[in-house]
């Protein structure tokens, strides 16, 4: 017993209906959990760069960069003191928006996007404490953590501590 031409084909017509249908679906699953991987990503790199500035292998002294955590494109990168030896690096996902934020949420994923404060580059001294004004490396005063936004997704918050 076979199936008719009639038969295979509203089969057929049914199943691509339900994939259409769930390509959203899909699309806010996939986005979601690439931020989560952003978000795991720069708290790891973070914890590197404390860690990094904390055992001070440059035996620095005041208020002296002991280490950075830098973007360039989808790299991020721990590097040691203000020279250029790169020491941790990971791959962030495509499609993500890294912004440095204060205390305040951003309201939504535009008002992330609109926002002029690109995450480049935050300085540790020797004690594990954010340099905002270094000269290398400077963030806000007020900018303390690391804002996660991918696509249409609500921003996702890293401390920088």
């Amino acid at each position: 017993m076979g199936f008719s031409l009639i038969e295979l084909m509203v089969t057929l017509a049914v199943m691509a209906v339900l994939a259409l249908a769930s390509m959203p679906f899909a699309r806010q699953w996939i986005d979601s959990n690439r931020q989560m991987q952003a978000r795991n990503l720069l708290w790891e790199t973070v914890s590197q760069t404390r860690a990094l500035a904390l055992r001070n292998p440059e035996h620095v002294t005041g208020s002296a960069i002991a280490a950075r955590l830098q973007q360039q494109g989808r790299s991020l990168q721990v590097l040691r003191g203000a020279g250029e030896d790169v020491l941790w690096q990971g791959e962030l996902p495509r499609g993500g928006d890294y912004r440095l934020a204060g205390a305040d949420d951003y309201a939504d994923a535009d008002a992330l996007q609109a926002s002029a404060d690109l995450l480049a580059c935050v300085a540790f001294d020797n004690r594990g404490q954010r340099l905002p004004a270094a000269a290398s490396c400077s963030s806000g005063a007020t900018h303390s953590r690391i804002a996660i936004g991918m696509n249409s997704q609500d921003p996702l918050y890293v401390d920088l501590l």
